[in-house]
């Protein structure tokens, strides 16, 4: 299953990176963001980002209360 990170730039514009492993990954324009110590960084552009939370492919589906 494909892991995603939701990132947000200081100016607010919100960034979803494919991960490749814990430390990198690539959003949906193939720019490379790398993990620092509290920030994400892209290579090409040189953009700050923060994480804001974590999403997946497949979304987890919670079970209601059994049926009758």
């Amino acid at each position: 299953m494909r892991k995603f990170i939701t990132l947000r730039t200081d100016e607010g514009e919100k960034i979803r990176v494919s991960l490749d492993n814990w430390g990198g990954g690539v959003d949906r324009c193939f720019r490379r963001w790398l993990r620092e110590s509290d920030r994400w960084q892209c290579i090409e552009t040189g953009a700050i980002a923060r994480h804001k939370g974590l999403l997946f492919a497949k979304p987890i589906t919670v079970l209601g209360p059994p049926r009758a």
